[in-house]
């Protein structure tokens, strides 16, 4: 109502989630966003970058500065790691690009109003943390901030004793596979014009060796949430970054039932995954028509080369997948990937080459032109008296 754009329909509302988590993400993510705001401005002055490119310049300098960070001096705070997934992620820079598109009076009202909304989020999720909730909230749904890992259920003193997720992949192995991940999905939305997340195909490869479950949670609320996308869209005529709120926090909110169906325990895995599906199920509602098919084998075979990545680097937990993984795996995913990959450039109907359409045109032709030049040279021209 307002064009706040908040730094971004879900970086509030998760934001609000890792603070409640480890204290030290709200220090880390505004200075994220602040050198990713200053950074990008700092490009934008110098060079003509707009658009897409914007975007992905804020993300890389938001990412790379806190993960610099966490991999300069991890051995100080090695505990907090296990959070580098959230630190490498797209919020920061996310923030910072949101930001470049106000204006001065807009920004600082957007500001304001992000940081009462950050306040209230926080407040209520102090509120249910706590001994009155525990018994229901600590054992009917992932102990997402009961566990002894969150700072507000160990501050509080209501922290559930329940064994800790080990680590699945190194920190620099998982940093490289965001950066290869933010690549793939980069060069597939060039070459195609989809959509398939700039980080979901990296974070699903790596869920995959932690649950698989997580997976089949994936595909449950993709599915589901592009139903409601359509179905809004179509009642209401909401478009643009409203339709991706709603699924987003619809993705969120229907991944708690099922959560608890699955008998997920990785709660905070399960948010994102939520998170995840409902933004690329905007992303399949806004491709064109005629493509939107191409989402399917699309993500399906950056996910399996992704996958087979994570695998020869990562260790697979025991609800995890492929548990084997040998060389007949590695010929079978990249065949997999080889095939899904086939058939979208069968597929796909390329536009013609411009350049290659100017070449041919009758108007660059060298006889035209010597043509035209006569033709200029012999019309009589008058001269002033």
């Amino acid at each position: 109502m307002y064009g706040y754009r908040l730094g971004g329909t879900i970086a509030i509302p998760i934001l609000a989630v890792y603070t409640l988590k480890s204290f030290v993400m709200l220090p880390i993510y505004v200075f994220s966003a602040a050198v990713a705001y200053l950074g990008l401005g700092l490009l934008k002055n110098k060079t003509l970058i707009y658009g897409r490119a914007e975007l992905i310049y804020a993300i890389l300098i938001g990412s790379l500065i806190p993960v610099t960070i966490f991999l300069t001096f991890g051995f100080l705070i090695q505990d907090l790691f296990q959070t580098v997934v959230f630190i490498g992620s797209i919020l920061p820079g996310l923030a910072a690009y949101n930001y470049h598109q106000l204006d001065d009076e807009t920004r600082r009202w957007d500001l304001l109003t992000a940081a009462v909304v950050f306040v209230c989020l926080f407040g209520l999720g102090w509120f249910f943390v706590s001994a009155e909730f525990a018994p229901t909230l600590a054992t009917a749904a992932p102990i997402t901030l009961y566990s002894r890992t969150a700072d507000v259920a160990t501050w509080k003193g209501v922290a559930v004793n329940e064994p800790l997720s080990p680590v699945i992949l190194p920190r620099l192995v998982t940093v490289l596979l965001f950066a290869i991940g933010m690549l793939l999905s980069e060069r597939v939305r060039e070459r195609y014009d989809i959509r398939i997340g700039v980080v979901s195909v990296a974070l699903l490869a790596i869920f995959s060796l932690a649950d698989r479950r997580l997976v089949y949670l994936y595909i449950c609320l993709i599915i589901i949430s592009y139903i409601a996308i359509q179905v809004i869209h179509r009642s209401s005529l909401l478009y643009g970054r409203v339709l991706v709120g709603i699924g987003a926090a619809f993705g969120i909110v229907a991944a708690i039932p099922l959560s608890i169906e699955l008998a997920i325990t990785r709660g905070l895995s399960a948010l994102f995954v939520g998170i995840l599906a409902g933004v690329n199920a905007y992303n399949v509602h806004v491709a064109q028509p005629a493509s939107r098919q191409l989402f399917i084998p699309l993500q399906f075979g950056s996910f399996v080369f992704l996958l087979c990545l994570t695998r020869l680097t990562g260790a697979v937990l025991p609800r995890g997948f492929p548990r084997q993984f040998g060389l007949t795996e590695i010929i079978i995913g990249l065949s997999i990937v080889a095939v899904c990959f086939g058939y979208v450039e069968w597929q796909t109907i390329r536009k013609p080459d411009e350049e290659a359409i100017s070449d041919r045109s009758i108007l660059n032709r060298p006889n035209n032109s010597q043509d035209a030049a006569a033709l200029d040279n012999e019309t009589p021209r008058e001269s002033d008296p």
